[in-house]
């Protein structure tokens, strides 16, 4: 069997829409006639060819025809592919929280390999390496609200943006939150906060308020004590 038709006979075994790349064929033949089968593939339109050594197959809608796999599905197929962790962060983030209409053509992403920028037709996907810390934070919610505001920086979060932001962050749990708010940029931290506090309705913020006055009541006892004692 030649090398063109294993690799056919493979890919028609994948699902449409599936990402794939040549490396997955190495057992079939050398990287040359790999590279060669997949160039004739894509000329005659059996698979598609997103960027440089990034293929699909080719998936149809019954009303709006040939589909595309999105940006964030490539970049999460390439981390797949290099066995690294990476999560939207800036305007990638706010727009997959839905807190903005914008489509970046720049995807950045946060990410646990090195650097690399990707270039997908007109658009691009930008891996940025961060440190270990930012993979702790939990949140489904709060961590990528933490990732968008911390790529923008303070000038690019208004008062429409943390009105926005305030609605999101009554959503995520209390123990993901206070996991989340101890590893934020203390300028992240303390917006957050404020927000927080302002509203008073997160479920955190009502603990927080029962372990105050349950400080303030045992530091009474106590003082009461020692002027007992005295």
């Amino acid at each position: 069997m030649s090398v063109h038709q294993a690799i056919v006979d493979q890919i028609n075994l994948m699902t449409p829409g599936a990402i794939f790349f040549p490396a997955e064929f190495r057992m079939l033949g050398t990287d040359d006639a790999i590279k060669m089968a997949l160039s004739r593939l894509a000329k005659d339109k059996i698979i598609a060819r997103l960027a440089h050594g990034i293929y699909a197959v080719p998936q149809e809608h019954p009303l709006l025809g040939p589909i595309t796999p999105s940006l964030d599905q490539i970049a999460h197929a390439i981390a797949e592919r290099d066995h690294i962790q990476i999560r939207p962060t800036g305007m990638s983030a706010l727009n997959k929280l839905g807190l903005s209409q914008q489509i970046p053509t720049r995807h950045v992403y946060i990410s646990s390999g090195q650097p690399r920028v990707y270039t997908i037709g007109a658009n691009e996907i930008h891996f940025k390496s961060a440190s270990p810390k930012k993979f702790a934070l939990k949140g489904p919610i709060s961590a990528l609200l933490i990732l968008a505001m911390d790529e923008l920086g303070p000038s690019l979060v208004d008062e429409g943006l943390r009105g926005q932001i305030n609605e999101l962050i009554q959503k995520e749990s209390p123990e993901l939150l206070a996991n989340d708010l101890k590893l934020a940029p203390s300028w992240i931290a303390k917006q957050l906060f404020n927000l927080l506090f302002k509203s008073k309705t997160h479920e955190l913020v009502r603990i927080s308020d029962r372990r105050s006055q349950d400080t303030f009541v045992a530091s009474k006892y106590t003082k009461r004590n020692q002027r007992k004692g005295t």
